[in-house]
């Protein structure tokens, strides 16, 4: 099991706090401002443009991206760093709706994150081509995966109730049906364990604020198969 206290003991937490808010803002790892100060003076500073190669800025979008890919389940070479959670669910929703150009229903629940389902009515309105953005409750999404499906859009826990979806088992439905899955993990990675490869998912995306503990600008992962 973690050494939790040597866990704890990375981190900096102001004097008298417990700190439980995991869902915005990770507390600081006490290595990251000598870090960070090395990359604006030593690299950025002395390198400037040369950077992107020497200092290995341009491979960190796939570099950091394995590494979370081992957080979630995921073989080496699928995850990418980037961007905003929104963006990378506008992306993988796009792509997804790209690969089914025969059907016009994007499924998901109640219970999802409300960006996400902003950007898929962002994305239908954008398209202009009479695609649905069907929600159900979080229990009934299974039996809603029909024929007419081309992706469901899952948000895997439930930030509000901590319900846990059956990732796969709903992967498993879809592809029955000849739908694709992209899986939400903002509130799954770093926090239960995820086996995307497993369970065969298309598509996930997530974000490095929450339970990776990153910190404000921290950018976001989508998962490819």
């Amino acid at each position: 099991m973690t050494d939790f206290a040597a866990t704890k003991a990375m981190f900096h937490i102001p004097d008298g706090m417990i700190y439980l808010d995991g869902n915005s803002l990770g507390p600081l790892p006490k290595a990251a401002p000598a870090r960070v100060a090395k990359a604006m003076t030593e690299e950025w500073g002395e390198m400037l443009i040369t950077g992107w190669n020497k200092a290995g800025w341009m491979a960190k979008a796939t570099e950091v991206g394995d590494r979370v890919a081992k957080l979630i389940g995921a073989e080496a070479g699928h995850v990418v760093m980037g961007d905003t959670l929104s963006i990378k669910v506008y992306q993988a929703l796009a792509s997804a709706l790209e690969l089914r150009p025969e059907r016009r229903v994007i499924l998901s629940d109640s219970g999802n994150f409300p960006s996400d389902l902003y950007m898929a009515e962002g994305l239908i309105k954008s398209l202009g081509q009479g695609h649905e953005l069907r929600i159900v409750a979080p229990e009934e999404v299974e039996e809603n995966i029909t024929e007419d499906v081309a992706v469901t859009l899952i948000t895997e826990v439930d930030y509000r109730t901590g319900r846990l979806h059956d990732m796969k088992a709903l992967t498993a439905k879809a592809h029955s049906v000849g739908a694709l899955t992209i899986w939400d993990l903002a509130h799954t990675a770093g926090a239960t364990d995820v086996k995307l490869s497993e369970a065969r998912a298309d598509f996930a995306v997530g974000c490095t604020y929450k339970y990776l503990n990153g910190g404000p600008g921290a950018p976001a992962f989508i998962y490819v198969a």
